[in-house]
C-alpha cells in the first residue's frame, strides 16, 4: 500500500495547500477558492500513507498482528470499488468518518485520555472530514431525495475482542481504499497532462499552417 513519491507532493505550494484543505467548516473556516486537482491529489496521497500507518499501529497496539486476522479480502460494501464514481468517494468518506467515531469511542473505553491510539484516530478523522469538505468540485454529491438520511455506520459488536477486530478490519479496508483512490487520481492527473501537451502541440501546428 505504499504510495509512490511524486514531485507534486514535495511542492511548497501544495504542502501549504494541504493545511488549508484540512480546514473543516466550523473549525477555522475554508478558503473561498476551490482546491485544485493537484492539491486534492496531494491530500489523498498523504491520507493513503496516513491510513497505512494508522492500520499498522492499530494492528500492533491491539495485539492483532497474528495470522493476518485483520487483512481479509471482504471489505465493507461502502469501501469497495469502483472508487471514482459519482458519490462513491463522498459516500465512502461519510461512512468512514462515522466508523472512525465508533472506533474512537471504543478505544476511549480502553485507553487513558491522550493515548497515542486516540491521537492517531483523531488525526485521521480530521483528514477524512477535511477531504469531505473539499470534494464538491472533484466528486459532485449525488442528488438525494428530501429527507433521505445516509446509511448507518457499521454496527459495533458487543464483545471487546470483536470490537477491536472489526475496527482493525475497517482500518485495513480503508487503507486499501485510499491507496486505490490515490493511484486513480495519479492516473487521472497523467491523462490530463498528456491531453494538455497534445492540445498545445495541436495549437502550434495550427499556427504554423
Amino acid at each position: 500500500l505504499q504510495c509512490p513519491p511524486s514531485p507534486s507532493s514535495s511542492s511548497p505550494a501544495v504542502t501549504k495547500g494541504l493545511f488549508i484543505l484540512w480546514a473543516v467548516p466550523g473549525q477555522g473556516g475554508r478558503p473561498l477558492q476551490p482546491p485544485t486537482l493537484q492539491q486534492i491529489q496531494a491530500l489523498v496521497r498523504h491520507m493513503a500513507e496516513d491510513a497505512q500507518e494508522l492500520f499498522a499501529f492499530y494492528e500492533e497496539d491491539q495485539h492483532l498482528a497474528i495470522n493476518n486476522l485483520c487483512r481479509n479480502n471482504r471489505p465493507p460494501e461502502w469501501l469497495r470499488g469502483p472508487v471514482m464514481v459519482p458519490g462513491g468517494v463522498r459516500g465512502s468518506m461519510v461512512r468512514m468518518a462515522q466508523a472512525l467515531q465508533d472506533i474512537t469511542q471504543h478505544q476511549r473505553d480502553l485507553n487513558p485520555p491522550g493515548a497515542e491510539i486516540l491521537r492517531r484516530l483523531a488525526s485521521t478523522h480530521l483528514k477524512v472530514r477535511g477531504l469531505l469538505s473539499n470534494l464538491e468540485g472533484l466528486f459532485p454529491a449525488p442528488s438525494l431525495t428530501p429527507g433521505r438520511r445516509p446509511p448507518p455506520g457499521p454496527t459495533a459488536p458487543t464483545k471487546v475482542f470483536r470490537q477491536k477486530l472489526e475496527g482493525c478490519r475497517i482500518l485495513w479496508s480503508y487503507a486499501r481504499f485510499m491507496a486505490k483512490l490515490s493511484a486513480q487520481l495519479e492516473a487521472r492527473s497523467r491523462r490530463a497532462r498528456r491531453e494538455k501537451r497534445r492540445s498545445r502541440r495541436g495549437s502550434r501546428l495550427s499556427a504554423r499552417s
